[in-house]
C-alpha cells in the first residue's frame, strides 16, 4: 500500500496534479502511522468520487498519449487498484470506487 501512495503521488507531481499528489503523500504518512485510520481518510470522494478526484486523472491524455504517458497512466491504474484492494481489507467501501475500480480493471485487461 505504501509504494501504490508513493507511485501514485509521484505520478501526479510529475504531471502537476499537486493537490492530489499531496493527499497521496498524507495518506502514506497515515498509513505508516495507522492502516485502518489511512483506509478511512482514503474512503473520501476526494480520491473516488466526481472529475476533480484522484481517481479521475487520465495521465495518457495529460501526456499527450505519448508512450511514456500510456505508460504512467496504467502504472496509475494499477496503483489505484492496489489502494482500494487495501482499503476493503480493512472494512472500507466505497460506493462510486466501486465503479472506478471495475472500470480501471476493464482499461488494464484491455490494454488501454
Amino acid at each position: 500500500m505504501e509504494e501504490a501512495l508513493r507511485t501514485v503521488e509521484n505520478l501526479l507531481r510529475k504531471y502537476g496534479h499537486t493537490y492530489q499528489a499531496n493527499l497521496a503523500m498524507i495518506a502514506g504518512e497515515q498509513f505508516a502511522r495507522s492502516p485502518a485510520e489511512a483506509c478511512r481518510s482514503l474512503n473520501d470522494d476526494e480520491w473516488w468520487g466526481g472529475r476533480d478526484s484522484v481517481a479521475a486523472n487520465d495521465l495518457a491524455v495529460d501526456g499527450g498519449f505519448s508512450a511514456e504517458g500510456r505508460a504512467d497512466g496504467k502504472r496509475l491504474r494499477e496503483a489505484l487498484i492496489h489502494i482500494y484492494a487495501t482499503m476493503k481489507a480493512h472494512g472500507q467501501r466505497h460506493e462510486q470506487a466501486e465503479v472506478v475500480i471495475a472500470q480501471l480493471n476493464k482499461w488494464l485487461q484491455s490494454h488501454v
